[in-house]
């Protein structure tokens, strides 16, 4: 059996979102690139990952098996590059930022000279509503929120 990370990372978008099209989105790839990923990896495998029934698809019990490994190895992947990174003494790891759309010019300015300065930082950026990042600010979601001023 041949996999590769990029075939496991690309099961991994599709397992978690049940869909071919959002997995491709995620990870700026075409949707013809991500099924041709997936049916290389099934090839290797010689088991299917998912099944569709209707428009939607499903996971395999492999699939389900292989998902569970497939986290596993990218968790290792990820503290393995983390390590190196401290190793060669820079900053590494995510930074997940939630902004209300009232600050995005100001909040986007300063996180892309971050970037810049901290390159090895994986940045998400959310842009959203007040009241969907206090709720996300309650569920411990992102490491940091930015936002205007409460009313009142």
């Amino acid at each position: 059996m041949h996999i590769t990370i990029r075939q496991l990372q690309v099961f991994e978008a599709v397992a978690r979102h049940l869909s071919y099209t959002r997995a491709a989105e995620e990870l700026h790839l075409t949707q013809p690139a991500v099924s041709m990923q997936i049916k290389q990896m099934e090839s290797s495998i010689g088991l299917p990952m998912f099944e569709q029934i209707g428009k939607k698809i499903y996971r395999t019990q492999a699939g389900d098996a292989m998902l569970v490994h497939a986290r596993t190895i990218m968790q290792h992947l990820g503290a393995a590059s983390e390590e190196m990174n401290d190793l060669r003494g820079e900053d590494s790891g995510r930074l997940r930022v939630a902004i209300a759309s009232t600050v995005n010019y100001f909040a986007t300015q300063l996180l892309a000279d971050f970037a810049k300065e901290n390159p090895a930082v994986e940045i998400s950026l959310d842009v959203t509503n007040r009241e969907s990042l206090l709720s996300r600010l309650e569920a411990n979601l992102p490491d940091l929120v930015l936002m205007g001023k409460p009313p009142g």
